[in-house]
């Protein structure tokens, strides 16, 4: 099994515990972390989330000289279109193996704040959509594009709400492919918040228009929720014709077949 979670955090993003070292427990295969930047975090009280990229690539080697170069290094981008310059000004000079991009929020609130409750729920799959699809579109060298779901899950959406938001969810995926990124699968998103039904709607899509590219993570702020429902989230991806998932290594795309 060459495949391994490809979304992961650890301390050294704000809302996780975890070690590193708990990690590798977990398996003998490799690791990738993937933490947090988020500039003006409306989760974190609206101050920016930034990753100390010296410490993290300093632990990270020091790990990798007692563990056999297991852990890659990566980051998961979120994306607001005030925080665009900055973004790709941390971004310059520095090697990940695999960046993610997210949007969180819309630079006012996250998406997973109460207020969303409050909102109208088509307006807030509206401005989310074009706001992932502007995320990609603005964003280079970004690999996967992560929890298309996030900024939906306190909305109670089915299928059919997808379906009439068709034309700005094929959008995204269209910038997606033009990228040549990868689509993530998170299975929090499948699992936890119980949304695998959106999942089969969107993969189902994007092999339409001619994806192949995917991306298996948990989203694990623990170890508790590491490679969380794996098994279920290949055995939907084979159920769809899915022979293989992306993988990347300094930003190269790689396939490993499931």
């Amino acid at each position: 099994m060459g495949y391994y979670d490809q979304h992961m955090h650890t301390y050294f993003s704000p809302d996780s515990a975890e070690s590193f070292e708990n990690y590798l427990e977990q398996t003998d295969g490799l690791l990738v972390t993937t933490e947090h930047l988020d500039f003006h975090d409306a989760y974190n009280g609206g101050v920016d989330t930034v990753l100390n990229y010296a410490a993290y690539s300093e632990k990270i080697a020091a790990l990798n000289a007692l563990h056999d170069g297991r852990i890659r290094r990566g980051i998961e981008v979120g994306y607001t279109p005030e925080s665009h310059d900055q973004i790709i000004s941390y971004l310059e000079g520095k090697a990940f193996d695999v960046i993610l991009l997210s949007v969180h929020q819309n630079g006012r609130y996250d998406y997973l704040q109460p207020i969303i409750d409050e909102l109208d729920p088509k307006a807030v799959m509206q401005e989310y959509f074009e706001l992932c699809a502007e995320a990609v579109r603005q964003v280079d060298g970004a690999n996967v594009f992560a929890h298309f779901d996030y900024g939906i899950r306190r909305l109670p959406v089915t299928v059919d709400d997808l379906r009439e938001f068709e034309p700005a969810l094929k959008g995204l995926l269209a910038e997606i492919l033009a990228k040549d990124m990868a689509l993530e699968l998170n299975t929090r998103s499948m699992y936890e918040y119980k949304n695998s039904d959106l999942y089969r709607y969107m993969v189902g899509l994007y092999l339409e228009m001619g994806g192949s590219r995917f991306s298996l993570g948990s989203d694990a702020h623990s170890i508790q929720k590491y490679r969380y429902h794996f098994d279920d989230a290949i055995a939907l991806l084979r159920e769809l014709g899915v022979t293989g998932l992306t993988l990347f290594k300094d930003g190269i795309a790689y396939t490993e077949k499931i």
